[in-house]
């Protein structure tokens, strides 16, 4: 059961875990490292699912991080069909779902998270929530022309699957608790754009409600809504945020707060156990706050690796830079976005052409550049990044100690 230091087990085969491990070994790290997942296929990039591979246009080897082969010349163990469900840190000891136990010298947490479920919603094949792949073909599946889709919650996740229901033939509505989808995120001026531009081709938005109930009828979904209407759905897909997985982490006695908690390098505080990706909740100047992008997963996970390196040999790791960058793809609208901005910014649209398809939004917090919001239009985007640099608008920190 005894695990040597440069045994590295890393429990989570999304993009932060597979990162750790190609970033370990280009690193330099000679020891083991064994890379478990829960799923039974190798690791694959999951922005895909809710844009091409959900609509076909992208197959299972386009998604996949690379291929099988790959990982046992960079000698990775891959491990398939393994949900850990058990952590003992005082015998280095991780526990699975099917009962095996095994050892580590160091561990790398990198389990994400899952659909929040809404509890009102039945259990039934009419219903979705999107994290794998096994989950966007069944999604799939079920879409297609005149196929009336419902989805529940305006975010990132919810209009990207709208647009690709869209794309199929099919009517949807998607509904959103708050007034106006993404206002939260990227204020309302940027946020009424693209609801604007979604409703020009052909979407439609029920703001300000919340779904209360469901019952089945005629091989069709009725979700019950707080205002009293009705919407009738021949597929509901349900995108009302994430939970962390860290129910067994907490067990084990790690510090948990919504996620993980760890400081900028993936260090918990506990010994020789490290975060990475979406299950983190990020320890530093700023408080605790949870990552929720692909870009700040793969820069956790470089992070974690070179903390796992340097903790053979001492040293610290170099402050990290982060400008708050995510992306999504609607359809034909790439949505791009950096900054940190709050309630009290000033909001000036800065260009909006191409007939109506482009704009471009910056956001000034005591004047100076605190973001900036690009629709279709990735050069403007570009140098407004780079003045957020230039303006100061960056987070760095060191690493904190737990």
């Amino acid at each position: 059961m005894s695990a040597g230091h440069d045994d590295i087990i890393i429990v989570g085969a999304g993009l932060a875990g597979v990162r750790t491990a190609q970033t370990l070994r280009d690193l330099g790290h000679t020891g083991r490292i064994r890379l478990y997942s829960e799923e039974t296929e190798p690791p694959y990039d999951r922005p895909p699912l809710s844009k091409g591979f959900l609509t076909g246009s992208r197959g299972d080897e386009a998604i996949r991080f690379q291929a099988p082969g790959d990982y046992v010349d960079q000698r990775i163990e891959l491990v398939l069909g393994a949900h850990a469900t058990a952590l003992d840190p005082r015998s280095r000891t991780l526990g699975f779902a099917d009962g095996t136990e095994t050892g580590y010298g160091r561990l790398v947490v990198a389990t994400g998270a899952r659909p929040r479920e809404l509890p009102v919603l039945p259990a039934s094949t009419a219903v979705h929530y999107l994290r794998t792949a096994a989950d966007a073909r069944r999604l799939g599946a079920a879409l297609g022309p005149g196929r009336r889709v419902t989805v529940v919650g305006g975010g990132f996740i919810g209009l990207e699957v709208a647009c690709a229901a869209l794309s199929l033939g099919g009517s949807v509505t998607v509904l959103e608790v708050a007034a106006l989808p993404l206002a939260g995120v990227v204020g309302a001026t940027a946020a009424r754009w693209v609801c604007d531009w979604h409703l020009a081709r052909g979407m439609t938005f029920r703001t300000g409600v919340t779904v209360t109930g469901a019952y089945e009828t005629a091989g069709a979904q009725v979700l019950r809504l707080d205002d009293g209407s009705e919407v009738v759905a021949d597929v509901v897909v349900v995108g009302v945020g994430v939970v962390r997985d860290t129910e067994w982490l907490s067990a084990a006695g790690l510090e948990v707060h919504h996620g993980l908690v760890c400081d900028r390098t993936g260090r918990t505080g506990t010994r020789d156990v490290f975060g990475t990706g979406d299950v983190m909740c990020l320890h530093d100047d700023a408080g605790c706050r949870l990552l929720g992008h692909w870009t700040a997963a793969a820069d956790s996970a470089a992070r974690v690796a070179e903390a796992v390196v340097l903790g053979d040999v001492g040293g610290g790791v170099e402050a990290a830079e982060d400008d708050g960058f995510f992306w999504s793809d609607q359809g034909s609208l790439r949505l791009q976005f950096a900054g940190h901005i709050g309630a009290d910014v000033e909001i000036t649209v800065v260009g909006d052409g191409r007939g109506g398809d482009a704009v471009v939004v910056h956001y000034k917090s005591r004047g100076r550049l605190a973001g900036v919001f690009a629709a279709n239009s990735p050069r403007a985007f570009l140098r407004g990044r780079a003045a957020l640099r230039s303006a100061g608008a960056i987070r760095t920190t060191e690493r904190s100690t737990l």
